[in-house]
């Protein structure tokens, strides 16, 4: 018999912990077969320069039923506005910094910082440095699960890159506020989208009341101690019956194994080295990583210095749709 592990196996509905041990050597590399192993990619060494005229650089790296999500390069000031008329879209900052014009006015993110875009609200960013950010995409309202105006620290962050990022030609190219732009109402079914010509400087700032607003969020400022270890309980940013937002500060060795057994987890990682055991495998990851635990796969986290992780969980399937190529370029990334 080998060394002995607590595993603990949780449902998102009913909210349960299930407590067993087991054998560690039968929870690492042990899947023999299935579907949905584990990839380790690169996300931000998918993006190709421009895709959007006029818009950010985009790779689609995760796609469900109601779960979406992008790596995105911005630089300088988007061309048209997009309006998502059916979906909630979250913004991640992870390198650089963007301004977020919208119907609620006018916000700008910094890296590790967060914002909801409601349904239904037009916006423009303005990419700043090297910006980078992660755009998911939420077919079902959600809502926020802490207080943006009561963080509990004030974290900063730089990230500094290996190599420059990919030119964007043509990008960056910018009219006047009150020029005419051309509006992209975004449907989650894109055979609907159509384009309209608006007059920005009336669209900026114009809603009076209503609705869930416009704020950021800092998103590694709601620790009240150390995740995994049995201290603190993952902050949860944005919540839904569908999709939820948490982060995660270990250093070290998880208690022991999770096996989620209803919700797939989305992993981003963004600050320290991450060593991961589960049933596919040892999954690392480095800042500007993802990867994903597909539901029932046993898992254990074992976090380097300084980590920092953003989880996204979905109650429906997700699947990966971009990997990096042996040959494609290795960004790496330093957060400071």
């Amino acid at each position: 018999m080998g060394n002995r592990v607590r595993e603990f196996m949780t449902h998102r509905d009913p909210d349960e912990h299930i407590w067993v041990e087991r054998d560690e050597e039968a929870l690492i590399g042990t899947v023999r077969a299935g579907q949905r192993p584990m990839p380790r990619i690169r996300v931000f060494d998918l993006l190709q320069g421009e895709a959007n005229p006029g818009g950010p650089s985009q790779a689609l790296v995760w796609d469900g039923a109601t779960l979406r999500i992008a790596a995105e390069q911005v630089n300088g000031k988007e061309r048209g506005l997009t309006r998502a008329a059916d979906y909630d879209l979250v913004f991640f900052q992870f390198s650089g910094s963007c301004a977020i014009e919208s119907e609620y006015g006018a916000i700008e993110l910094e890296p590790g910082e967060v914002a909801l875009i409601p349904a239904g609200i037009a916006h423009r960013s303005t990419g700043k440095g090297e910006c980078l950010r992660l755009r998911a995409m939420s077919k079902e309202a959600v809502n926020l699960g802490v207080d943006p105006d009561k963080p509990l620290t004030e974290s900063r962050f730089k990230v500094v890159h290996s190599d420059p990022l990919p030119s964007q030609n043509g990008a960056g190219a910018s009219t006047a506020d009150d020029d005419r732009a051309l509006e992209h109402l975004s449907f989650w079914d894109p055979t609907s989208d159509i384009w309209i010509e608006r007059r920005c400087s009336e669209l900026v700032g114009c809603v009076k009341e209503g609705g869930r607003g416009l704020k950021k969020l800092r998103a590694f400022d709601y620790f009240t101690g150390m995740t995994g270890k049995g201290g603190a309980r993952a902050p949860v940013l944005y919540t839904g019956n569908e999709f939820r937002i948490d982060v995660y500060n270990l250093e070290g060795q998880q208690r022991g194994f999770h096996r989620g057994l209803d919700e797939d987890e989305i992993w981003f990682q963004f600050r320290g080295h991450a060593v991961n055991d589960t049933e596919w495998g040892i999954i690392e990851l480095d800042p500007g990583e993802m990867s994903y635990v597909p539901r029932g796969i046993a898992h254990r986290i074992n976090g380097g210095k300084g980590f920092l992780r953003m989880v996204f969980y979905s109650r429906q399937l997700v699947h990966p749709k971009a990997f990096n190529s042996s040959a494609g370029r290795r960004t790496s990334f330093e957060v400071q």
